[in-house]
Order: structure tokens, then sequence, then C-alpha cells
């Protein structure tokens, strides 16, 4: 989601900035976003997560083009989208970064003809064996859309999840394949609250990132309390949590198999903005060897559990976007990359 979408306008009119704008959310468009509906474009990459580490890159003296992309649609169509765009471009040094589903589209590029062009890719934060994230999105618990709904004064977290983020082919293709219960199988999920769109969940797995692939050196965050696995019981889905993850994507689930992997205590929003994280894609990018560990750290700690049903006590208040001050509104926002509240580990 690190695309900003817009609805267009005739000129001389901008584009109507949709995601992420507090403003147009307040005033419920975010509805908008339902798919399929209303034309949106991409409009560049958002600043926050990506200008730090475009900026690294440039510094260490790379050329740098971001893809700007509708993170809702189906990914094979932004892998087709990347490969076209590589077999324009006339660089003869060709490597990619990819955050979060943009590693997994860059994945899907390897395997085509303009692939081969491809020297490396380094991924951050990327559910290469899924995430839960995309489960408690359509079950609307997941945080972001927990918080976004407090400042939309229409709409309930279970509103958007439902009519909004279930439509994204996206979201779907994003979960894990390999677990019991199998969360492709729409009858695995519990049968109250808000269900999952039954034709993309089956339709997920024709999205095939590819196979392990030599040139693939994955980043993956721990050290934030994550999901790990979802387990339907009377009516509704229980999520177990660990610290092993940079609280979206579990760490053992951020790497392939057969290919490098490095790991960093980093929330998952905040990878392509770390500068340790950024020294390691500029290392990799010159064929050296990071300074982050090269072994998943070993953690004792005790997992923990909760039901959509918690999940839905937390963040329930409206919050009126309006009337906050400067530094409430910096506050908000900042809580949006953020990872749930308490879910550092502290260390003595």
């Amino acid at each position: 989601m690190g695309t900003q979408l817009s609805l267009p306008r005739a000129l001389p009119l901008p584009d109507n900035l949709l995601w992420l704008d507090p403003t147009d959310i307040h005033h419920g468009r975010l509805k908008a976003l339902k798919l399929p509906g209303e034309p949106l474009v991409a409009s560049g990459p958002v600043l926050y997560t990506w200008l730090p580490l475009k900026l690294a890159l440039n510094i260490a003296g790379f050329s740098v083009r971001c893809l700007s992309y509708d993170w809702r649609h189906d990914l094979a169509e932004h892998a087709a989208e990347l490969a076209r765009a590589i077999g324009d471009c006339d660089a003869r040094d060709i490597s990619i970064v990819g955050h979060s589903m943009g590693g997994l589209i860059g994945r899907a590029v390897l395997r085509t003809p303009a692939g081969r062009r491809v020297r490396r890719l380094v991924t951050l934060g990327t559910p290469h064996r899924g995430s839960f994230a995309p489960v408690q999105a359509v079950r609307g618990v997941y945080p972001l859309v927990r918080r976004l709904a407090q400042i939309d004064p229409f709409h309930s977290p279970e509103f958007l999840s439902r009519e909004v983020f279930s439509s994204f082919p996206s979201l779907y293709q994003m979960l894990p394949r390999d677990m019991d219960p199998d969360l492709i199988d729409p009858g695995q999920w519990p049968s109250t609250g808000p269900q999952p769109n039954a034709t993309l969940l089956v339709r997920a797995p024709l999205f095939d990132p590819g196979p392990p692939d030599r040139r693939i050196d994955a980043i993956a965050g721990h050290g934030f309390l994550t999901t790990v696995h979802a387990t339907p019981v009377s009516g509704e889905f229980w999520y177990r949590y660990d610290y092993g993850g940079d609280g979206t994507v579990p760490q053992q689930r951020a790497t392939v198999e057969g290919c490098r992997a490095w790991y960093c205590e980093v929330a998952h929003n905040e990878l392509p903005r770390d500068e340790r994280v950024q020294a390691a894609v500029v290392a990799l990018l010159n064929d050296a060897t990071p300074t982050l560990a090269e072994h998943a750290p070993a953690r004792h700690d005790a997992p923990v559990s909760t039901s959509d049903t918690q999940l839905r006590q937390q963040l329930n208040g409206k919050l009126d976007w309006m009337h906050m001050d400067m530094d409430q509104r910096r506050s908000f926002l900042d809580s949006l990359n953020a990872p749930p509240p308490s879910a550092r580990i502290t260390h003595d």
C-alpha cells in the first residue's frame, strides 16, 4: 500500500488524492477504493516510506525509478507492468528493491523474459510465504483498518473491511497457503463477522510468484508482536502472536527457501526508512556482504493469543480529524505506520 491513489479530475484541476488523505477519509470517501468502482490513478509513492531509501540509493550512486501501481489489483497485472518497464529501460544493470507486496511483484518478474535482465532482487518485509495481516484486514480487526475508521465518522471498521478491503484481489494473494486450516477454502473461515470474497479467495493461488531464485536476498524484521497463526474457533478467529516478526509479517514467512536472508530489529513500515536496512540494500546491490544478522535470533517469549472479539474492542473511539491540532494529527499519522501499542520488546 505504498503508492498514493487519486480520483482523476479534468485539467486544470489536480487529481484528488484519496489514499492516503485524512480529509477525504473524514468525509467518508475511503469507500471509493472498493473494487470494482470508480477508476483511480496511481499518484506516486508514499514519500514518508520510500524517500529515505531512494535518497540513500542516490547518494550511493544508483539511479532510482519508483514504480507507482494500484496495489488493490491482481499482483500478476503489476508484475506484467514492471516487466514492460524493464523491457523499455535502456540501463545495462537493473536490480529491484521491493517492500512488502512489492517484493512479490519483483519476484514474479524474475520468471519473465524481461526478468532475465534483473541482476538482483532485494525484498524488505515481503510476505513470501504469506501473512496474517490480510486475514485481519478482511475481518475488520487489523489495526490500520480500525485506525482509519476512527477518523471516518460514517463507517465502522467492519463496514470498511466488508465493503472495501475485502474487494482487493491483492490481499488474498498474500495469504498463507501452507496452513491448517486452509485459508484459501472459504469454508474454513468463521461463519460470523465480515467474510472474504469467495471468488477472489479461491482465485488467489493463480498468482504464483515463482520458485526460489539465487538472485533474491530477503531482509526480514523481527522483535515486534506479530500474528503467526489463525485458528477458527466458535465462529471467530483466534490469533497467536509472538515477537518473531516485524509486526506485520512473521520473520520465517519473509524469507525464501534456498535464498539468502538477513535480519534486523525493525518494524514493517520502517524497513525502507531504517539506516541499517538502507546500508544493507546498498551493500547487496554492490555485491558486498551487509552487516545484518544472517540468522534469525532465537526467541524465548511466551506466545499470546487473542480473538476477533477482543481485537474489536480496541481502537473503537471516533476522532474528529478536522478539530485536531497539528501535534494530534502528526501523532495519528505516525500511528498508521506503527505496530500495535506495546508490541515492541523492551530490553533490560
